[in-house]
């Protein structure tokens, strides 16, 4: 059975390097995160980002985020895949991979969507199934 988990995440820290940085090139970044999860997931994740900023400062990203709380009440952790786009605020898309979950959340699947809310706080929509 597919279960809808709605709420809000707060970035405690955010800390961005770039790795190639060259006049009249595409700037490339590397952003490690940690979050505080809020709703129906409770939780810490910590995030490795790596992005791609335009000449018109907008990004492009790819991520890993290893969540460790509880979900619909079950412990345990999972790695989520993340790929967005930041023009005036951030979209993204989360795909739970499978086989990483750990304790009541091995097994878990799903995908899910985060808008930014603010500089600090996002709101999540993740659909999945243990």
């Amino acid at each position: 059975m597919t279960t809808r988990a709605t709420g809000t995440y707060t970035t405690k820290s955010w800390n961005e390097n770039p790795y190639h940085k060259k006049d009249g090139s595409a700037t490339l970044t590397r952003a490690s995160v940690e979050n505080t999860f809020a709703g129906e997931l409770v939780g810490d994740g910590i995030l490795e980002y790596l992005m791609v900023y335009g000449a018109d400062s907008s990004a492009t990203y790819v991520g890993l985020q290893r969540f460790e709380g509880t979900v619909g009440g079950r412990k345990g952790t999972f790695v989520a895949r993340i790929e967005g786009t930041f023009t005036s605020a951030a979209a993204e898309t989360w795909t739970i991979i499978e086989g990483s979950g750990t304790g009541e959340l091995s097994g878990i699947s799903g995908t899910g969507s985060v808008k930014s809310l603010d500089e600090k706080t996002a709101e999540y929509t993740v659909e999945y199934t243990v």
